[in-house]
């Protein structure tokens, strides 16, 4: 196992037992107002980052905010081409406008996304040679969907993923919409109302093919139900019996997985779940004691042992970060100088 520059550390935490009436539906709270109150812009440090070029970026924000939100993912990308000059970085929208992005964050097919955000990487020639990920929250989970799924002839290759406290195995309860737009506005509204729904059941199929956060809820006491009816996560991490060889392939292409897990975060739950870990119904498990790792099923095991998988603790609650954290921590996972994604291609048992 891979461990983090100092600042960021590598932790295994309990996580308290919710009683089975306590269920709800995750909420990831990435509002524009709480990412403005987080993602803060000061003086730039100074890294000792290798030299370019480097790979492009592609970047996928989360719930309630869009691609271009300058107090939001925008605020990341501007730090990033400004600490690597000349790098080329794309940022993923799934709504045709700023406030049709924000909607679709809550409102509409994972499928559906991972596909349109497909086609929209083969058509941009800067990604020819490979990229690095960057997904927020739920934009994280997307994006391992996407490197699954959007393969063959045309797509670009993934040469790593980094999530930032990422549902990867799903979400069981968390708090409501208190934070989320300030608690008014439309982003809160909108939240209110997807919440309503699921009210009347996760599982029913038009919430599985309409409203993103129930695509990757998942019960522990009821995991059967989970696996028949989930509209995206079952599928994504090979959880039925009929497994998905493909998804493995993609996975254990990467030449790096970056997992980062928030110390206090209260929005995934569990927290666990941003490095693959869950409440199996009695307490919680880390990847490694999960079956999913030790069958080996999406291959996190395989890319544990040839040593390409970091697992890193940062401190604070979901998402809560500066940009000079951000640099000072997760840039030099990102800045990939092309030659040295190279040498991993032409020696694919060696990491970049």
């Amino acid at each position: 196992m891979v461990t983090t520059p100092p600042g960021c550390r590598f932790r295994r935490s309990g996580f308290a037992t919710m009683g089975h009436g306590c269920l709800i539906l995750a909420v990831l709270l990435l509002s524009s107002a709480s990412l403005g109150a987080a993602i803060r812009d000061t003086p730039a440090s100074r890294l000792a980052l290798p030299s370019g070029p480097y790979l492009p970026i592609v970047l996928w924000h989360g719930m309630g905010d869009s691609c271009c939100n300058p107090q939001g993912i925008g605020a990341v990308q501007d730090r990033i081409q400004r600490a690597l000059p000349g790098v080329f970085v794309h940022s993923v929208a799934t709504g045709a406008t700023e406030s049709a992005d924000v909607l679709s964050t809550y409102f509409g097919d994972a499928n559906a996304q991972v596909r349109a955000a497909c086609e929209a990487l083969r058509a941009l020639p800067q990604l020819a040679g490979g990229y690095v990920a960057v997904g927020f929250s739920q934009g994280g989970l997307l994006l391992r969907g996407l490197l699954e799924r959007c393969t063959g002839e045309g797509a670009p290759a993934m040469h790593t993923l980094i999530t930032m406290g990422s549902p990867h195995q799903g979400v069981m309860d968390v708090p409501g919409c208190w934070d989320v737009g300030g608690g008014a506005g439309a982003a809160w509204s909108w939240c209110k109302a997807m919440q309503a729904l699921l009210g009347h059941g996760v599982y029913y199929s038009w919430l599985q093919h309409n409203l993103l956060q129930a695509q990757y809820f998942k019960d522990p006491y009821h995991l059967d139900w989970y696996r028949e009816t989930s509209g995206f996560l079952a599928d994504i991490n090979n959880d039925r019996d009929a497994r998905n060889s493909s998804y493995v392939a993609a996975l254990t292409s990467l030449r790096s997985l970056v997992l980062y897990q928030f110390d206090n975060d209260l929005t995934v739950v569990p927290r666990e779940s941003s490095q693959f870990g869950f409440y199996n119904g009695t307490h919680t498990e880390s990847m490694e004691e999960t079956a999913a790792y030790r069958d080996d099923r999406l291959g996190l095991r395989t890319l544990n042992e040839s040593g390409r998988l970091t697992l890193a603790n940062c401190p604070g609650f979901h998402m809560q970060f500066t940009l000079d954290w951000f640099e000072q921590h997760v840039l030099p996972h990102v800045a990939v100088p092309v030659a040295d994604a190279r040498v991993a291609a032409t020696h694919p048992s060696r990491t970049a």
